[in-house]
């Protein structure tokens, strides 16, 4: 069942034109009422901690003027230990931390970047020990392999505050002081149930899911599953993982071969979604419905062209960063953040919205290029 009719085409045959005073076309929902799109600028965190624990919004991290004092007066020392420093994301992310250490009197020491290997996060973690920070910033890349060099940091008596994913086996509150995320199971959830939306709540949708044990992705892909369970109409005739992104191809083909009525293709996050998009239009399917999570540059140019990617459900990046250095601030002079885990809600991406979207997401606004796009194919 191939779907050419958009939601708007749909909502004119089920419902009823008016013509208004102002001679304007209205239409009003059916008796049987027209369900309302997802929320995009989402308030509530849906999931939990990879303990289970409940979050504090980052929101709710706040610092008095008596506390922000005690901090400078601390003549405290924190390094940054990531994990990769070759995207905007992250790079935004240090440049904030940078800045909010630096306004409230805390030297930044050191930042390090870890190229994407694990073994070099260890030998750069090392290093850092070795300078005697109070506080270290990083991320359990390798939840596992990892533990040992995260053990030392805790040994050495180094506070630290975690980004996405911490070691395994460690509590907040006695390991480390907090882990910071965005609410990656909201991005799923949002990510579906956009999806459903769009599809009217039937038909066939697959999922080409990262084939990980990787925290931050697996939930995101089980929230898109969660979600699909509510909706008796929508079936899921694909669930097939991909190891590499440039497999998420390759898993398109197989779900689009095998199903050929399929309606909409899920994928973990943005990069592989354009990897799905390729394998759909190379299939002759220009109407697939693709959602995912992060708002990256091609993203953001297939929403304002309206391309087949249809939704994103993103973490809000600047935010993130705030939050990361906010609980730094908090663990620096041990005040209690009410919870072990710090998150940030999903900001919705569509079309409509994609560069107001942008610019709380990154807070800055989105290329020339892509305001362009936008407006060509939104007047």
């Amino acid at each position: 069942m191939k779907r050419t009719m958009g939601k708007l085409t749909a909502l004119i045959m089920a419902g009823i034109l008016a013509l208004g005073s102002t001679g304007m076309v209205s239409v009003m929902a059916s008796d049987e009422g027209e369900k309302a799109a997802p929320e995009l600028d989402v308030k509530e965190i849906y999931g939990k901690s990879p303990d289970g624990e409940a979050a504090t919004l980052a929101t709710e991290l706040k610092l008095t003027d008596e506390e922000m004092q005690k901090i400078k007066d601390g003549n405290f020392k924190v390094a940054i230990c990531m994990h990769q420093m070759d995207n905007n994301v992250n790079t935004a992310k240090v440049d904030l931390i940078k800045s909010m250490m630096e306004e409230n009197g805390v030297e930044v020491i050191a930042v390090t970047d870890g190229q994407s290997k694990v073994e070099t996060m260890i030998s750069n973690l090392e290093t850092t020990i070795a300078m005697k920070p109070d506080l270290i910033i990083s991320i359990a890349y390798d939840v596992n392999a990892m533990v040992p060099v995260f053990e030392a940091v805790r040994d050495a008596g180094i506070k630290m505050v975690f980004f996405e994913c911490a070691p395994s086996g460690f509590k907040a509150g006695e390991d480390y002081a907090a882990l910071v995320s965005t609410d990656y199971y909201g991005n799923g959830r949002f990510a579906a149930e956009y999806m459903a939306y769009l599809l009217d709540y039937k038909g066939q949708v697959g999922i080409a899911y990262y084939d990980a044990d990787v925290w931050t992705c697996n939930q995101r892909d089980q929230a898109f599953r969660d979600v699909m369970e509510k909706y008796p109409d929508i079936e899921v005739v694909a669930d097939q993982g991909y190891a590499e992104i440039t497999d998420a191809g390759i898993v398109a083909d197989a779900i689009l071969a095998q199903n050929p009525e399929i309606d909409g293709i899920y994928a973990t996050w943005d990069t592989p979604s354009e990897e799905v998009m390729a394998s759909a239009q190379a299939a002759g399917r220009d109407d697939l419905i693709i959602t995912t999570v992060d708002l990256g540059e091609n993203s953001s140019r297939i929403l304002a062209e309206n391309g087949m990617i249809k939704a994103i459900g993103s973490p809000r990046s600047y935010e993130d960063g705030k939050a990361i250095a906010m609980a730094a601030l908090y663990a620096l002079i041990d005040k209690d953040m009410g919870a072990g885990f710090i998150a940030t809600p999903t900001m919705g991406v569509t079309g409509e919205n994609v560069l107001e979207a942008y610019k709380t997401i990154y807070n800055t606004e989105p290329s020339e290029e892509i305001k362009k796009i936008w407006e060509e194919n939104h007047k």
